[in-house]
């Protein structure tokens, strides 16, 4: 595959790109695939062999798994410039251990996961990158585990609305939500309705106030003390 000149700075700027050689990144490359996928369309699914792993161009990417009573767990939404089930290379199991799909037309790369094995064999740069990757990734669902464990659904909320805050530069105090109310919910371990309910409680305390997917806090100070 001859890469698109933009493409090939957007792959080398992530970490698990950029220690490859030319000859590497051709090896990888000369085995991937360029996919344009429309909204709702599954990358894989829980059980699928886990063959491939991927990276997005454009678009973003929920992961997520089905309960017994049919209920969704988002566990990720993944965005532009990240990589989705990059945890499989490690991993002793064969199979996908959730399931993938588009939240919007998304543009992204198929990566083999046979093919990035065989060089990060031959590359220690490469094994520390990939190492890195999963040690955030695990501290991340610890944290998440640890809220929603111990904490209750305001509590979730209020540590979710912060955390998007905080992705913003420290003059900001406004922000969109990344996804729709029944994504975060669900993401969030709580009902859309409960979701709905919390926000509407701190914009009545005048916390915050909402327009459609936009949120202002109002009182970072007070935010914080409905922890």
């Amino acid at each position: 595959m001859v890469l698109h000149r933009i493409h090939q700075q957007i792959l080398r700027s992530h970490h698990l790109f950029e220690p490859l050689s030319e000859e590497q990144m051709e090896e990888l490359m000369g085995n991937s695939q360029l996919l344009n996928i429309d909204k709702g369309a599954p990358l894989f699914l829980q059980g699928e062999p886990a063959s491939s792993f991927y990276f997005i161009i454009s678009g973003s990417v929920k992961v997520y798994r089905l309960a017994a009573d049919g209920q969704e767990k988002v566990f990720d939404v993944i965005n532009a410039r990240q990589t989705v089930a990059e945890a499989m290379l490690l991993t002793d199991s064969a199979d996908y251990s959730a399931c993938a799909e588009a939240l919007e037309p998304t543009q992204l790369y198929r990566l083999p996961s046979n093919v990035y094995l065989h060089l990060l064999q031959n590359n220690n740069r490469l094994a520390f990158a990939l190492l890195g990757r999963l040690s955030g990734r695990m501290q991340q669902r610890l944290n998440e585990i640890e809220t929603l464990s111990l904490k209750n659904a305001t509590h979730r909320v209020v540590r979710y609305l912060l955390n998007q805050l905080g992705q913003c530069q420290e003059s900001v105090t406004s922000f969109n939500l990344p996804m729709a109310k029944q994504l975060i919910a669900g993401h969030l371990s709580i009902q859309p309705e409960t979701f709905s309910r919390v926000i509407r409680r701190l914009a009545d305390e005048q916390v915050i106030s909402q327009s459609g997917r936009q949120i202002n806090i109002l009182n970072r100070f007070r935010l914080e003390q409905f922890e």
